[in-house]
Parts: C-alpha cells; sequence; structure tokens
C-alpha cells in the first residue's frame, strides 16, 4: 500500500456510536509527506527559537524582580528607621509638651507676682526715720498715731 493510508473512523475525529467500523482509504504521496514532515521540523524549530527567547526574557525579568526585591528591602530597612526616628520625635514632642504646660503655669505665676510688686510699689508709703524698730509692737497703726499725735498736737 505505498502511497495509501488506511484511516478508521476514530482516526478522523469521528465518535464510535452506532456507527459501523469503517476504513477509509487515503492516497498520500510523499511529496505531501515530506512537506509536512517540513512543517513539523520548522515548528519544531520555532519552538525551540521561541522557547530560548522565552528563557531568555524570563532571566531578564527574574533579575529585574530581584532587583525590585533589594529595593524593596532597602527601602523597608529605611522605613524601620524612620519609624525609630518618628516614634523618638513623638516622645521629645511630648516631653516638650509637658515642659511647656510647666513652664505656662509658673509664667503665670510670675506674672501673678510681678503685678503684686508692682501694685505695692505704686501704694503711698511713708518711711520714719529714727523710730527704733520692735517698739510697735502688733499693732503699728495704733503707734503710729500715737507717735504722731504726740510730734505734731493740735
Amino acid at each position: 500500500m505505498d502511497g495509501q493510508q488506511l484511516l478508521g473512523s476514530n482516526d478522523r475525529g469521528e465518535n464510535n456510536e452506532g456507527a459501523k467500523s469503517d476504513i477509509c482509504v487515503v492516497n498520500t504521496d510523499s511529496g505531501m509527506l515530506q512537506s509536512i514532515f517540513n512543517s513539523i521540523k520548522e515548528f519544531q524549530t520555532e519552538t525551540r527559537i521561541e522557547s530560548r527567547r522565552a528563557r531568555v526574557a524570563t532571566k531578564r525579568l527574574q533579575g529585574s524582580v530581584r532587583k525590585v526585591a533589594k529595593s524593596c528591602t532597602e527601602i523597608e530597612a529605611k522605613l524601620c528607621t524612620m519609624d525609630e526616628r518618628i516614634g523618638a520625635v513623638e516622645e521629645e514632642v511630648d516631653t516638650l509638651k509637658q515642659q511647656n504646660v510647666t513652664q505656662e503655669s509658673q509664667m503665670t505665676d510670675v506674672m501673678w507676682k510681678l503685678e503684686e510688686l508692682e501694685n505695692r510699689q505704686r501704694r503711698n508709703n511713708l518711711r520714719f526715720l529714727g523710730i527704733e524698730e520692735g517698739l510697735e509692737g502688733n499693732d503699728i497703726r495704733s503707734y503710729m498715731i500715737k507717735l504722731l499725735q504726740g510730734a505734731f498736737p493740735n
């Protein structure tokens, strides 16, 4: 059967349900087989070339992925450092806020004392020289009234 091929119904993609077992004779010549063989060889060659290209592209992608992973690791390390620094700054800000509250309270006290001193300075105070200290006792007002009445009668 040179140049002929026997094909059963299954070889043609037909199903066997309800079909008789047909055998079909297909004429094939060596030129056609050579053409199919050459097409298969060409397909294999193209597949190998595309496979090599895919491997090269995969290697490039793997290199890029490694670079991205390295960059991510570096960024993660920087973020950790920044997180620590931010935590330290937040603690310092909290400390400074507490100090500010304390200093505002102290400033309020100092301002009150300053105002009190300024008000006392503005009062009309009299200073008497030559009078021995301690003679007034507990009531300086009555002592001064008696002293002035004796010094300036009428």
